[in-house]
């Protein structure tokens, strides 16, 4: 189901909650709203589903409008952050709900909760209660119970909020692999930004009711839009630089940050004018012989991780973040170390504002 959102705009009094959004998700898409808490994407998704009406703008399903219809009438299928699951029914009572809602009797509702049941491996606890579930058999439950129903559109807001961070991981996995299984079209609310790397097909970058980038995860993360966009998806650096020279031909800048020159690559750039470019951690290198873009600094504070160290690093007259592999260390370097860092030709990425 081709999902069409047509210059959208919702307001609560005098606040514009959602500043004409215009955005088109795919059949059997997995697109997920990502933004900070309050950026409009929950409002968003809650007019697609039929609970609030946008005050400008259309929503189309297949190329015919949708806003006439009422919410129980959009065949729609709705995963809650708090679930909503009845606790005086079992699972298996939870999840034919909505079947019955629709009119569906007989063997075909046991036929289908079982089918769905055994898709999001909760076969054997059909007779359970909620309160006798964990809660990522109960996020289980009431992914079934929107799935059961056939929806044309799943719709899932911060789904996986409630569950502990190595829960989350197993069950986003989980949500991804069954929306695969059934290619269903499917919109996805979150503020988690490794979340939706982890699921989407496409992300789309909401902040203050503004539309900011619309791209899968990997053109998100390598080439953000704008500033906001950079700093929002995962950890980076932003060095503000001025630019010396500029070839066009060769899409190749020579730029000063703190009296230092780099030479990186950028497709425009003016001389003499500012040139943001940013640096995600690893891309920042411990320098080694024959490095570019070489530049001095001290380590401030350092961070273990595992499989990875983080080190805060005084430079370039500001604070870098720079992440090692740990493999790769036979000593941890320490706080007042002087260190050597540098950058390849082509990591750096200009951001505008």
């Amino acid at each position: 189901m081709v999902i069409e959102l047509k210059n959208i705009v919702k307001r609560f009094g005098q606040n514009t909650v959602v500043n004409h959004v215009d955005l088109t998700i795919g059949d059997g898409e997995f697109f997920t709203l990502l933004g900070p808490s309050g950026c409009g994407k929950t409002t968003l998704l809650r007019m697609i589903a039929g609970f609030n009406d946008p005050d400008e703008g259309d929503i189309l399903f297949g190329g015919e409008s949708i806003l006439h219809l009422p919410a129980h009438k959009r065949d729609t299928g709705m995963v809650f952050q708090n679930y909503a699951l009845f606790p005086h029914l079992s699972v298996e009572e939870n999840v034919a709900y909505g079947l019955r809602a629709r009119g569906i009797k007989g063997q075909e509702v046991k036929d289908r909760v079982k089918e769905i049941l055994e898709s999001v491996q909760l076969g054997d606890l059909a007779s359970r209660y909620p309160r006798q579930l964990s809660g990522g058999q109960q996020q289980r439950v009431a992914l079934a119970r929107a799935l059961v129903i056939r929806p044309r559109v799943l719709l899932c807001d911060e789904p996986l909020s409630n569950l502990d961070a190595k829960l989350r991981v197993s069950m986003r996995e989980e949500i991804r692999r069954i929306q695969q299984n059934l290619g269903i079209t499917t919109v996805y609310v979150t503020h988690d930004q490794e979340e939706a790397m982890a699921v989407s097909d496409r992300i789309a970058i909401f902040y203050a009711g503004h539309l900011q980038q619309v791209a899968s995860p990997a053109d998100i993360y390598f080439t953000p839009a704008n500033r906001f966009t950079a700093e929002f998806m995962g950890s980076c650096n932003i060095l503000e630089t001025e630019c010396v020279a500029f070839d066009a031909a060769s899409e190749t800048a020579k730029a000063v940050s703190n009296g230092v020159e780099f030479t990186f690559r950028a497709k425009d750039a003016e001389v003499g004018q500012s040139l943001p470019i940013m640096l995600r951690p690893d891309w920042i290198e411990l320098a080694g012989d024959g490095s570019v873009n070489r530049f001095p600094g001290v380590v401030r504070e350092r961070m273990f991780l595992g499989d990875s160290i983080v080190y805060q690093v005084e430079a370039l007259g500001r604070t870098l973040r720079v992440d090692t592999a740990s493999v790769n260390h036979g000593r941890m370097l320490e706080p007042g170390d002087a260190v050597e860092l540098s950058f390849a030709f082509e990591s750096p990425v200009t951001v505008r504002k």
